[in-house]
């Protein structure tokens, strides 16, 4: 399988607040191919297509940035009020000796 096609069966199988999440793999592949296959001419069609690549490839590593560190802070405070709650019981048990 294409990893187009195996991106597309991924998003469509994950959670629908994630799907906005991934990468724009098929409109940076576009630009890709119309990077690679511009003749370098004098009008700077090639260098255009290319600062449209730049821009969105560094859109999308912003976009993925945003969102691993919002799941990080998420996890870092379920864990926290997790571990409270753990260690709130153990204060509770009795000492056995």
């Amino acid at each position: 399988m294409k990893f187009g096609k195996r991106l597309k069966q991924q998003i469509q199988e994950t959670l629908p607040d994630w799907r906005d999440k991934f990468l724009a793999y098929k409109d940076l592949k576009k630009l890709v191919k119309l990077v690679s296959s511009s003749p370098a001419v004098a009008n700077g069609s090639a260098a255009k297509a290319e600062a449209e690549f730049v821009y969105l490839l560094n859109n999308e590593i912003e976009k993925f940035n945003a969102f691993f560190m919002e799941q990080e802070e998420d996890f870092i405070i379920r864990n926290k009020v997790s571990a409270e709650f753990v260690f709130s019981g153990l204060e509770e048990l009795p000492m056995m000796v």
